[in-house]
Order: C-alpha cells, then sequence, then structure tokens
C-alpha cells in the first residue's frame, strides 16, 4: 500500500474555496429572494393605498415606504407612482445588500391596481 502524503490537504485546499462560494451563493440567493418579496409586498401596499375611494399619489407613497421600513430594506429610489383613467401602478425599487459578487444590485417591482369606484346606496 502506497502512501500519497498530503494529499489530503491538497483536497481540503481545492475543495473548501468551491463549498464556501457554493455556501456565499446560497446566501446571496435567500438574500436576493428576500428584497425580491419585500419589493413585491411594498409596491402592492402602495398600490391598494392609491387605488382606494379616497386614496393618490400620497397615500400610496406614505404606504410604499412605509412597508420598506417595516421590513428593513434599503431604497435605492423613490417608489414611482402612475395613473391611468382606470388603475394605478407603483413601482419599488430596493437595493439588494451584496454578500456574494457577480449578484444583481437592486431589485424592481410594479403591482397594478384597478380604482375602487364608489356606488351610493340608492344607486345599488
Amino acid at each position: 500500500m502506497k502512501l500519497d502524503r498530503g494529499e489530503t490537504t491538497t483536497q481540503v485546499l481545492l475543495a473548501v474555496p468551491v463549498v464556501f462560494s457554493l455556501l456565499l451563493m446560497a446566501v446571496q440567493s435567500a438574500v436576493y429572494f428576500h428584497t425580491a418579496n419585500v419589493a413585491s409586498v411594498a409596491a402592492a401596499q402602495g398600490a391598494a393605498a392609491a387605488a382606494a375611494a379616497d386614496g393618490g399619489m400620497i397615500p400610496a407613497l406614505d404606504a410604499a415606504a412605509r412597508m420598506i421600513a417595516e421590513l428593513s430594506a434599503e431604497s435605492s429610489q423613490v417608489p414611482s407612482v402612475s395613473f391611468t383613467d382606470s388603475d394605478v401602478a407603483v413601482a419599488v425599487h430596493l437595493r439588494v445588500p451584496q454578500v456574494a459578487p457577480f449578484f444583481a444590485l437592486t431589485v424592481t417591482r410594479v403591482s397594478r391596481e384597478p380604482f375602487e369606484r364608489y356606488v351610493a346606496e340608492s344607486d345599488r
């Protein structure tokens, strides 16, 4: 039986960086998807606030900013609100914390909601 001295050390030196890189990429993926979910929730809350019968741009921006702050995310720019004849869209842009290189730095999510229409009791 031949002894290959140092073979285990060489294998560990090659395997540890690969395993560590995979671990960092897994953590970065989890952070990215969490940030994407926060952006989706903030955009949905903002769109719901804007689409309410008594809503508008200010309640939309307030709701989106409050949700971003509550979920401890970092905004890369102010949320944007756009209105059409029948609906409202809120876009939220968040910065993704960097754990590993070569991943996206920002996440953008857009949520659309139709406007609520108030119908008086006598018109129902």
